[in-house]
């Protein structure tokens, strides 16, 4: 037991590289994940040359959804990854699996039918700006000028990046593109009330079912199954692009919150716009160059924000993966394993004052 405090205290004495090192590990998690996410769209283009569009969303979910799943069961070693799950996030994430994966993709394609390319590129930008205002407004996350600046400056490289003049849009379809944003906005929330749970599970779950609804709404719309040898490749591009993207991205919602984290994940298109240089040989714009720069001042107001003022941690007992920091030092009794682990244990009280972001230990209010 002393032994256990005398490490603690060695902890809490370096605890603020600790959590400076957390941070920058889930940005890069946030970054990483957009460029996955962002770098499947040339290829994903080249697949709609001969997959329809709803179901090479089922492909890709499901590649998300195995591929996470086989992990899971023969990755035996695996460090603990999340806590279990209780029965308040299995509810929370049956609305993600709606609201993300099961409403979102077909309303995003309904409008793609019924609106421009670019006035949908446009338009899903807004994605980042409804996970900013819902996390402000409705989940109660601290944002801060810097942040909705951020956001707001994120968006406009976006509209930068699809801006083509003259291209119009048609009213029911962009209502509907917005819907898809909106419903991926409170996706982003959702998931932050349960990142502490296995990011691996939730991946799994959410890419095995609106994998399964999205391929079985194609096959009841009368669209054909491509080929075995494209369907092998779909599922491929699922595994990275969804599934580890996607994992990343929780791993990045646990520490920044779903504000911070979602406007990281907003530089998604301009690596797809990238990408196309590469893959696809397509010349780079002026356009490209303006979004990069908004990007980049986007990201640089992110990275350098310091969120710093005195705060009470109140008695509590909670679970999730930790090391012992400042925030740990608690005793054990022998059957938690190494670190990281993930076990029951208690809270506070305590009042002190570091630079924070609002991960599970400062949900607090801010007057």
């Amino acid at each position: 037991m002393g032994a256990l405090r005398k490490a603690g205290a060695w902890r809490a004495g370096v605890g603020g590289a600790d959590r400076r090192r957390r941070v920058v590990i889930a940005i890069l998690n946030a970054l990483i994940a957009a460029l996955a996410f962002g770098l499947s769209a040339p290829l994903a283009k080249r697949l709609l040359d001969v997959v329809p569009p709803l179901f090479l969303a089922g492909l890709l979910y499901l590649g998300a959804g195995v591929f996470l799943g086989l992990v899971r069961r023969f990755w035996r070693r695996r460090p603990a990854t999340g806590r279990p799950m209780t029965s308040r996030d299995r509810w929370i994430l049956a609305g993600i699996v709606l609201a993300g994966g099961v409403l979102a993709p077909p309303l995003l394609l309904w409008g793609l039918e019924r609106s421009s390319a670019t006035t949908t590129a446009l338009l899903l930008n807004l994605e980042v700006v409804f996970t900013v205002l819902l996390a402000g407004i409705v989940f109660n996350e601290h944002l801060g000028a810097r942040i909705a600046v951020a956001a707001i400056v994120m968006a406009a490289g976006g509209v930068v990046l699809g801006w083509t003049p003259g291209d119009p849009a048609i009213a029911a379809g962009a209502a509907a593109v917005t819907g898809a944003c909106l419903l991926w906005a409170l996706d982003n929330n959702l998931t932050r009330l349960i990142a502490e749970a296995d990011p691996l599970l939730i991946v799994e779950v959410k890419g095995l079912v609106a994998g399964t609804v999205n391929v079985v709404l194609a096959l009841a719309s009368g669209q054909s199954p491509p080929s075995p040898g494209t369907i092998a490749f779909g599922l491929a591009l699922g595994a990275v692009s969804y599934g580890t993207s996607l994992v990343l991205f929780i791993l990045a919602i646990r520490e920044l919150g779903a504000a911070r984290a979602g406007a990281y994940f907003a530089t998604a298109p301009f690596f797809g716009a990238a990408g196309g240089l590469v893959l696809l040989g397509e010349s780079p714009t002026a356009g490209l160059l303006g979004a990069a720069a908004l990007m980049a001042l986007a990201t640089g107001l992110l990275v350098y924000e310091r969120h710093l003022h005195r705060h009470h941690h109140p008695m509590g007992t909670h679970v999730h993966v930790h090391v012992h920091d400042e925030h740990h030092q608690h005793a054990h009794e022998g059957w938690e394993g190494p670190e990281p682990h993930s076990h029951s244990h208690p809270t506070g009280p305590v009042e002190h004052e570091h630079p924070h972001t609002p991960d599970i230990h400062h949900d607090h209010g801010h007057g």
